[in-house]
């Protein structure tokens, strides 16, 4: 189920980057805190927000939420800073060896999050 919310974040991004960026973006940038708040609930219910999205391990809902909440700071830099739990769930994922090394090669760096060169 924590994945279905994560995909319906990114449908909502998705269609904010390829139909109505230029027209869409302030709203859709207004609009977030109320998109990630459910989300930093949920960190907050599990562990404190020192563990994962659910339970206590890694899962795919974790990776998808990391690659959208990355992809949402390139759209809106600061647009965590109001939710404490997943600014350092962020950086706590992408500390990761195996993530931080991802992170850091030219396969990522160099990728357009967006086929249409909007981010």
């Amino acid at each position: 189920m924590v994945n279905d919310g994560v995909e319906d974040l990114r449908s909502k991004y998705i269609t904010l980057i390829y139909t109505n960026y230029e027209t869409g973006k302030e709203k859709y940038v207004k609009e977030l805190p109320g998109h990630l708040k459910p989300f930093e609930t949920l960190l907050a219910q599990n562990q404190g927000g020192q563990a994962f999205i659910v339970g206590n391990q890694i899962s795919f809902a974790d990776y998808n939420l990391l690659d959208l909440l990355l992809n949402h700071q390139v759209l809106a830099p600061g647009c965590l800073d109001s939710f404490p739990l997943l600014l350092a769930y962020v950086a706590r994922l992408s500390a990761r060896p195996k993530l931080k090394a991802f992170l850091a090669s030219p396969e990522h760096v160099n990728l357009p999050i967006n086929g249409n060169g909007k981010q």
